[in-house]
């Protein structure tokens, strides 16, 4: 199970913008969806780099080529890292909207 305030600590730390907490969880069972932005693609590969080693991840790493929309699919937590024009497009913000928390 991921601590989400590490977890958001880490991608603040390493340049990562508007990052928002959904949280998904239901009966008992809790599932999180974080997307963030990073201002340019050689960011996103970092950072994409950084989890995949502290967090021990080998499944393939969606969109970790083009760098423009990447995925990170963990047990109770979903990772979107977008550039701001395709985080725009594609505006997961407002379907998850009602469901943001605050994390301190």
């Amino acid at each position: 199970m991921l601590n989400i305030k590490d977890f958001v600590a880490l991608l603040v730390d390493n340049k990562m913008k508007n990052v928002s907490v959904y949280d998904l969880s239901e009966n008992g069972e809790e599932k999180y969806v974080i997307l963030c932005t990073s201002s340019k693609v050689t960011d996103s590969k970092k950072v994409a780099d950084v989890i995949a080693e502290k967090y021990g991840y080998t499944e393939k790493i969606e969109g970790y080529f083009k760098g423009e929309w990447i995925v990170f699919d963990f047990q109770n937590l979903t990772l979107h890292i977008f550039l701001p024009r395709v985080r725009e497009k594609y505006n997961l913000d407002k379907l998850y909207k009602p469901r943001k928390i605050t994390i301190k």
